[in-house]
């Protein structure tokens, strides 16, 4: 008997959307066991599962035949899946990265939040301040060397400056 399919996480991105429409493609067809699709595509069914598990972005090959093997318009989630690809990874999730910096002491830790950059005082796990964040998600948080700011780059590639 076929292990029940994990529930997608929580959320309304496009990649859970697409694992969703790739689930309700196969249900469709009759919800045939991954097993079965593998016989049809060649494609082992851990595979696809993996495709519709709405963790990462399957490749087009597999996307494909598993939408042959379940009877589904090729041409159309052709395009659905370029126009994902296209998108940055965090952007497909809906997430921002987890972006986070230690300074050389390691006493001091910034933290890219949706609130904006927060620093953390390590020694007394307290909260000094929360930067305002403007802009594009962050992409990386560094100190500099002196402690005295905090720099970050953002998606789009400008970068900002904080004084701490």
């Amino acid at each position: 008997m076929a292990r029940k399919e994990r529930p997608l996480d929580e959320g309304d991105d496009p990649l859970l959307r697409f694992a969703a429409d790739l689930r309700a493609l196969r249900r469709a067809a009759g919800t045939p066991t991954y097993r079965q699709l593998g016989a049809l595509t060649h494609y082992s069914p851990a595979t696809l599962s993996d495709a519709a598990g709405g963790r990462k972005l399957p490749t087009l090959n597999v996307t494909l035949a598993y939408v042959r093997a379940c009877g589904g318009d090729e041409p159309s989630w052709k395009r659905r899946w370029a126009s994902l690809a296209a998108q940055p990874a965090d952007v497909r999730v809906n997430r921002a990265p987890q972006v986070r910096a230690f300074n050389a002491a390691a006493t001091m830790l910034a933290t890219a939040e949706e609130a904006g950059v927060v620093l953390w005082h390590i020694p007394d796990q307290r909260v000094v301040t929360v930067l305002p964040l403007l802009g594009p998600p962050l992409r990386a948080l560094v100190f500099t060397s002196d402690n005295s700011h905090v720099i970050g780059v953002h998606a789009d590639g400008v970068v900002t400056t904080w004084v701490i």
